[in-house]
C-alpha cells in the first residue's frame, strides 16, 4: 500500500524543474514525450512514485547542482534524493555566475558543505574519505553536494565552478558497478547520482536512508524502463 507524503516535504528538483519552465523559451523534448506522465517523478501515469515513500529524516542535507536540462530529464535520478532527504536544496549550475541563494547555502553557518567527486584530480588536501560525524562539526549539518549530470558535465562543473574550490570533497569507496542501465555512458565508472548517493549514505551512518533511497531507486528503474523505447 502507498504511504502519504508528508505535505510539507518539498522535492527541489521538481521545484527547480518548474520555475525553469517558467522562463524556458523552448519546450524540452525528451524520448518518449508523447507519453503521459505524471508532473512530478515524470515517470508513465501508471507507474507514479511521488507517494511510494516518505521522506526520511536524518542528519544529512543534500544540494543538487544539476546540468543545464539535466532536471528536465525523465531518466534523472536526482530527483530521487531530494525526494528521500527532508533537508534538500537544487540549483541550476552556471558557468558564467553563482546563484545568489546558492552563496548564501554555501556561507550558512548551519551546514557543512562536502562535494561528492572522484578523488582522481582533486588536491590532496581537499580529499576526505568520511563525512565527519557531529562533534567534529561542532553541531553543524553535512550538506552533501552532488554534481548531477553526465560524467563529462560534471568534470566541467567541478573545474569551472571557482566557488566549489575550497570545498572538502568526499569520494564513494570501493562499489564500482552501476545497475543504472537507462542512459549510455552515464558516468565513467556507470554509476548513476542516486546510486552514489545510498552507497555513500549507507557507508556514512545513514543506512535507513541509503536503503530506503535504494528501494525507490529499484521502483524507479523499474517503471522507467517498462515504457523505455
Amino acid at each position: 500500500m502507498k504511504q502519504k507524503m508528508t505535505e510539507r516535504h518539498i522535492n527541489s528538483v521538481h521545484k527547480l524543474r518548474t520555475e525553469q519552465l517558467k522562463t524556458s523559451t523552448r519546450e524540452f523534448k525528451a524520448r518518449g514525450s508523447a507519453l503521459k506522465r505524471c508532473p512530478e517523478c515524470l515517470l508513465a501515469t501508471d507507474k507514479c512514485i511521488c507517494n511510494v515513500f516518505e521522506p526520511v529524516d536524518s542528519n544529512i542535507a543534500v544540494c543538487m547542482l544539476m546540468y543545464h536540462a539535466e532536471y528536465y530529464k525523465p531518466s534523472n535520478t536526482g530527483q530521487l534524493i531530494c525526494q528521500m532527504v527532508e533537508d534538500n536544496y537544487a540549483f541550476r549550475w552556471e558557468r558564467t555566475k553563482l546563484d545568489q541563494e546558492l552563496a548564501l547555502l554555501l556561507k550558512n553557518d548551519a551546514y557543512y558543505p562536502i562535494i561528492v567527486f572522484p578523488h582522481d584530480s582533486v588536491d590532496e588536501v581537499r580529499q576526505i574519505d568520511r563525512v565527519p560525524d557531529t562533534e567534529q562539526l561542532s553541531g553543524r549539518k553535512p550538506l552533501l553536494i552532488f554534481l548531477d549530470g553526465t560524467w563529462r558535465q560534471a568534470k566541467k562543473m567541478f573545474i569551472k565552478s571557482p566557488y566549489l574550490d575550497d570545498i572538502p570533497v568526499l569520494e564513494l569507496k570501493d562499489f564500482t558497478k552501476g545497475a543504472y542501465q537507462l542512459r549510455e555512458s552515464y558516468h565513467e565508472h556507470h554509476l548513476s547520482t542516486v546510486e552514489v548517493a545510498y552507497e555513500l549514505f549507507k557507508q556514512n551512518g545513514e543506512v535507513n536512508l541509503g536503503k530506503q533511497l535504494e528501494k525507490l531507486f529499484v521502483q524507479f528503474r523499474t517503471g522507467y524502463k517498462a515504457y523505455k523505447r
